[in-house]
This record gives C-alpha cells, structure tokens and sequence, in this order.
C-alpha cells in the first residue's frame, strides 16, 4: 500500500480536506480538495483502486464484501497525521466509489477565529441553539468544534457523530451505528440523560432529530450543530421542511450562521449570522 500511504501523504502536506476516488470505467480518477478547489492528482487502473478501497475498508471496519450500498467509517493509519473519515456508495454501473475527509484536529485560534468564536459564546450566553451551514470545505465542522472547546473549559460538552471526525479529550463522544439502532435522534436522548450543558450534533437531517435537537435547546442547553441550507436566514426554513413546528423553532434557534473559509491575510472563518433571539426575548 506504498503508493496509497504516499497519495494520502501528499493530500496531508497540501492540508487538502478531501481525497476523492472516482471511476471512470477501467480507470478511476483521483482528485483532491484544498483551499484552491477541485485539482485531479493521477489516475490508476481500476484493479489498484480496487485494493485500495479494500485496505482501507478493512482498516475501518466496514463490509469489504458490500460495493453498493452507502458506508461510513474511520480510521487512523500508522505515520499517518490525519484521521480519515470514509463514505462509499456504488455508482449507477455498480463501480464503488470513495471519498476521504482528512481530519486535521481542532485547528488553533488565531486572532481572526478568535473574534468569531467570542461573539458566538456571547450570542450563546442565555442558552440555545447555533446552527451552521455552508459548502462543502467551508470549516463549519472545525468551528463548531472551536467553539465547543471553548464552552469546555468550564461544562460538559457532548458529541453525536456519524461518525466520530476529530477525537479530543475534553468531550464525551458518541457515534452514530444504525445497525444496533443508535441513531442520531436515539443517541441523542440518550445523551440528555448524562445531563450536558453543551450538545454537538455533527449534523442535522431528519424528522425526529431536528424536533429533539430543538427540544434539547429550549430545556436548558446549548446546541450546535450543521445543517443544510442555502444561507443563514434559511435555516429556519430548512428546520421547518424537516416537520419541526415553528413555535418550536422560534424559542430553540438563538443565531444561525453561513460559513465560508477566508484564506488572506490567514486562513479563518468568516461567519454571515443572523441573530433571532436577544437575551431579552429570552
């Protein structure tokens, strides 16, 4: 696996945050993401990235035999820095295809980031819910996790994931396994029987999550979590078509925020927010 270790080392020194893995009949196309955008790095016969796909499979503990249907795993390879999270999903002639996050940790504050996670502390100050949305390799994750470490140096912050992206010791994680029916929505009240003062829900997508995140967020906690959505006066919006009543909506959704990453003069996020709630109307 020389040459897979050596492609996932180059995608690690570019910071790129994806590998993408792409068939293209007898061939498939490697192309990764990085601050620059979508750049095609080679491309290998099928048979190579057959064992490729493979290896990391195993490494990650899901169904080598399973070419189809949709898997999500991750794994952490030896010499390598990044964790990586993997989804694949068989394409329309039944050729597997793979994308890999690169997961760098929680990235350092720097004086940019450091504004936008104060102001979100302070917006979050009463309680509530913070929801973020932005394209892919926008760092909402990473912002959210800025944020929640934070919050963690004085409460208990909890994570639900699916699965598991940035490891860090000051937070209880939990993963998503839908095969042993601990889903989102499961894991998440569950998680309120551990009484945490802050909740990290790696994204919502359906009915019963959204309803109990908001549910979450006007009991007493905080709540931060993606979702998607076209821009930030969208995300009520978008919380509505998952079947979440407005009412609910209005008292749980503190601000809500489109990211996109700004690389000059330093890499930060920069945060379109709209706040619905004021510590008066609270």
């Amino acid at each position: 696996m020389d040459e897979l270790m050596a492609l996932l080392q180059a995608a690690a020194d570019l910071h790129a945050s994806d590998v993408y893995v792409l068939p293209q009949g007898a061939t498939y196309d490697i192309w990764w993401r990085t601050t620059a955008g979508m750049q095609r790095n080679q491309t290998v016969p099928a048979t190579i990235a057959a064992r490729w796909l493979n290896y990391l499979k195993y490494q990650a503990g899901m169904n080598i035999a399973e070419h189809r249907r949709v898997q999500l795993g991750a794994v952490s390879l030896p010499g390598l820095t990044p964790r990586l999270r993997l989804s694949t999903v068989g394409n329309f002639a039944d050729q597997e295809t793979l994308v890999i996050r690169l997961l760098y940790g929680i990235p350092l504050v720097n004086v940019r980031t450091a504004i936008v996670v104060r102001q979100l502390h302070h917006l979050l100050a009463t309680r509530g819910m913070l929801a973020l949305c932005g394209p892919t390799g926008a760092g909402k994750s990473a912002l959210l996790y800025q944020v929640a470490a934070d919050f963690a140096q004085t409460q208990m912050v909890m994570t639900i994931e699916d699965p598991v992206e940035i490891i860090h010791a000051a937070f209880l994680q939990l993963q998503v396994n839908e095969a042993a029916g601990q889903s989102y929505a499961a894991l998440l009240k569950a998680a309120l029987r551990h009484r945490p003062d802050v909740l990290v829900i790696g994204e919502i997508r359906d009915h019963e999550t959204a309803v109990t995140a908001c549910e979450a967020a006007v009991s007493g906690h905080i709540v931060l979590t993606t979702v998607h959505a076209k821009d930030a006066r969208s995300v009520p919006v978008r919380l509505r078509s998952l079947g979440v009543a407005q009412s609910l909506i209005e008292a749980a959704l503190v601000v809500s925020g489109a990211v996109r990453l700004r690389l000059s003069p330093e890499v930060y996020p920069e945060v379109e927010m709209v706040k619905w709630q004021t510590a008066s109307s609270r």
